[in-house]
This record gives structure tokens, sequence and C-alpha cells, in this order.
């Protein structure tokens, strides 16, 4: 029997988790009690513990280099609590009592985050590759590749939100006779950087539907890739590549002669994730999860969303209090934040909706994130996207 996706430690007072796991189909294992649990098999995604089995924890998880997210649900915390579960580990704090939804939305959060870990290999490339993005194509260094998107290298900076079209050779190795994969995608991560003393810019490009046969090809190359890294590859200043199409007929790029290959020294991880695809047992509600921070009446900061655009019109449902209705609010996405996410601004609120906002950012939140510091976690809230107006 494989690993569960979700492992529940309490002495009986979480029937109601057990309950929701059920009613989701999430694969999940309970042991309660005294039951021993060393020896048992760590969950793929979600560790959920109730304070008198946080020495169980240890056990259940085991020493591993992809450890679950970790959740405790409390019915009163202290101070001291906080600092030892940030201590051990624990990625949340859920105080009860919590809204239904809201609880829900963050178990499909948390099991949605370790099912994208699994499911999208994320491998090392390094070679050279031209890309346009307007009428200009460039060099640049393809950094990474997965099936959903790649990061790219490049010296000249890529406004985020646009298109940007990622020429790629199926044959890595082949030099310029090899055919060329034109991967369409949008830049959602811009980040300045410098290579060598050079200003450079790492792109973050989500890749949009593609055609069978480019899916095809991608897989290919990352399962070869998935085998060991390859050698950079640059061509000399001043000679621009020549590659071939797929329809095997020549194509001319026009980059600048003083365009070289930047040198790959980028080691961080980061999960790619395809807002509009649907993943297994989860459903389509799991990708429109929101886990928004510093709550106020105006706006909302939340976690980076790869297909959610600057511009973009918003539809949220955002869960207070346990039992009472979500609140609908529209909002527009203003600005991004770079890893710290986006920031939804408000439209104008009717009085009682502002007031019922008012009441939720004065009171504790019911799931606090233990990643951000005492004051930015006070504004943790739980929400979800129901329609969206995309910008343009």
């Amino acid at each position: 029997m494989g690993a569960p996706a979700v492992l529940v430690l309490d002495d009986g007072e979480l029937d109601d988790i057990q309950q929701m796991l059920q009613e989701m189909a999430i694969p999940f294992a309970r042991i309660r009690g005294g039951a021993i649990v060393r020896g048992c098999q760590p969950p793929r995604d979600l560790l959920i513990a109730t304070p008198r089995r946080i020495d169980a924890v240890r056990d259940a998880v085991g020493e591993t280099t992809d450890p679950p997210v970790r959740m405790m649900v409390v019915n009163e915390d202290s101070n001291a609590m906080r600092t030892q579960l940030r201590r051990d580990g624990f990625d949340y704090l859920v105080r009860r009592p919590v809204h239904a939804e809201a609880l829900r939305l963050m178990v499909l959060h948390c099991c949605y985050k370790g099912e994208e870990r699994r499911r999208e290999p994320r491998v090392a490339i390094g070679v050279e590759v031209s890309y346009s993005a307007g009428l200009a194509t460039r060099l640049a260094t393809l950094v990474d590749l997965s099936s959903r998107g790649c990061r790219l290298l490049t010296r000249h900076r890529v406004e985020r939100g646009k298109r940007i079209q990622v020429l790629i050779p199926e044959a890595l190795d082949a030099g310029d006779d090899a055919a060329l994969l034109t991967v369409p995608g949008r830049a959602v991560h811009v980040e300045g950087t410098e290579s060598g003393g050079i200003e450079c810019f790492r792109v973050g490009v989500s890749f949009e539907k593609l055609e069978e046969d480019v899916r095809g090809a991608l897989a290919l190359i990352i399962e070869d890739r998935a085998q060991g890294p390859v050698t950079l590859r640059t061509t000399p200043a001043g000679e621009p590549p020549k590659p071939e199409p797929r329809e095997k007929k020549k194509k001319k790029i026009d980059v600048e002669p003083s365009e070289r290959a930047v040198a790959v020294d980028d080691r961080r991880k980061q999960p790619r994730a395809a807002y509009s695809q649907t993943i297994p047992a989860f459903g389509e509600r799991a990708l429109r999860v929101l886990v928004g921070r510093d709550l106020s009446v105006d706006g909302m900061r939340v976690q980076p969303q790869p297909e959610v655009w600057i511009g973009d019109h918003l539809q949220l449902a955002i869960y207070g209090e346990a039992g009472d209705q979500p609140m609908l609010i529209w909002g527009r996405v203003e600005r991004s934040d770079g890893r710290r996410g986006v920031l939804i601004r408000f439209d104008p609120l009717d009085p009682q909706t502002q007031a019922r906002l008012e009441r939720l950012v004065a009171t504790l939140p019911a799931v606090e994130s233990l990643d951000d510091g005492e004051v930015e976690a006070m504004g943790t809230v739980l929400g979800e996207i129901l329609l969206t107006e995309p910008v343009g």
C-alpha cells in the first residue's frame, strides 16, 4: 500500500477532518491515542496533528528531503506554543472555531501543492535558446524546464504578463542542426540578478496550451535531461544561431550581435503550477484557493498564482467566522511583490460587507501561517476565486 496523502495524529478530536477527507476522496491514514507511530509511512503531502500528539510528529515524518506540510489544530494557543511549532517545522496553525469551508480550502491547498511536486518534474537544462517577446528575437539560457513552464536567464528585461515564444531545440545536443520547438507562454515572474558582473534577468515562463506533438517532444527532453545535466553551449560573439524549424525550412533568427548566453548559477527550487489545469482527486477548486496576507478593508496580498495577471478583475469568496456565509468581494490585481505574492485592491464595499471585513481584520485569524512573523501572520485569511475578468 502506498503512502497516504494525509496523516492525522490526534486523540479523537479530529473526526470532522476525517469526514472532510473522506468526502474529498483524499487518501489518508489516522493514528489515534497511544497507537505506535514509529515505522508508519510518512504522508506525501500533509500532516495534521493536535498539541498532545506533537511528540509523535517526528516519528511520523521521519527523515526526508521533501517533508509534508505540517498543520497543528488547537482549541487555544499561546506565544510559547507558536514558538515551539515554528521550531518544530510546522507551517500552519488552525484555531477552532474555524469556518468549515476555510479548513476545506486549506487542506485542498496543501494537498494540491504536494500533488504538484510529485507530478511535475523540473530538470536542469543549461543550453542557449532564442525567444521572442514582441518583434525582437533574443538569446537566453534555458535554465530549467518542466512540462508546464521554464526559466530563462537573459540580459533583457521582459515585462511580467507579456506573451513570449521560446524556441527550444528538439535534440539539445545536436547543435545548430536541431529542429526547433516553438513553445508559447507568458512571463509570470521576472527578477533582476547578476551573472559574471553583468546585469541579467531570470524570467519564469508558464506555457500556454500546447499542441500534442510539442507536449510529446518536451516530455522526451525532460526524460532525457533527468538522466544528467548538459553542458552550456554558446555561439561566438556576432554569430547568431542557425536553428531549423520543425517544418525543415530554413528560418532566419535575427539577434543582436553582441549577445551571448549567460552562465547558469541558479540552484533555487521553485514549484510549478498551471492555474487552468485540473488534478486527480482534488478537482478544479484546489486551483482557485487563495491564501491571503495583510488583510484590510482596502485589499490583501495573496500568494503568487501563475495564471493571475496584473489588471485582472476577480470575484472572491472570503471566509470569516465559523458558520457565516462567505463575503463576496470584487477586486483588481494591482501589482506583484515577487515571492511575497500579488496585491489585490478591493472594489468599493457596501456598508454591511465593510463592517464584516472590519470585524474579521480585528480578530485573530482562524488559520495562521507560521512561516510569517507574528505581526504579518495576523492578517492571514482563506478565500477562493469565483470569477475572473482577464486584463485586456
